[in-house]
């Protein structure tokens, strides 16, 4: 991949790994820039689906969850310059945002479609 050092896995999302994520506060300015309401996850989540996440840019991007309910929990920060592997459930809605920028730059439910291309990138 382009532009990208590294290929890490991301270890803190893999279903094995842990069910602690902790909770996360988003700004109604941050929520403003991903053009619609954050999209929720459905109510029940499917298969596991392997994801790559490509951060291009220098800043680091944080990953999250948006839960059924409404909560909304950190699952992984995106180093600059790494495209990262992750272990994800169908139906799960994710969310990517820039801190530095306070702009949402991802906003989808994951479905064997969205996974299907290589990565998702992010410059």
């Amino acid at each position: 991949m382009a532009g990208c050092n590294t290929l890490s896995t991301m270890n803190t999302v893999t279903l094995r790994n842990t069910n602690h994520f902790p909770d996360y506060e988003l700004s109604a300015r941050l929520i403003d820039t991903c053009g619609s309401e954050l999209i929720r996850s459905d109510k029940r989540t499917g298969d596991e689906v392997i994801t790559v996440w490509e951060n291009s840019s220098d800043e680091e991007l944080v990953m999250l969850w948006l839960w059924h309910n409404a909560e909304v929990r950190e699952i992984y920060r995106l180093a600059p310059n790494t495209a990262t592997k992750a272990s994800l459930l169908t139906g799960m809605g994710i969310a990517v945002i820039s801190e530095a920028q306070e702009r949402c730059l991802y906003n989808q439910v994951i479905t064997d479609q969205s996974v299907s291309e290589t990565a998702v990138r992010f410059e």
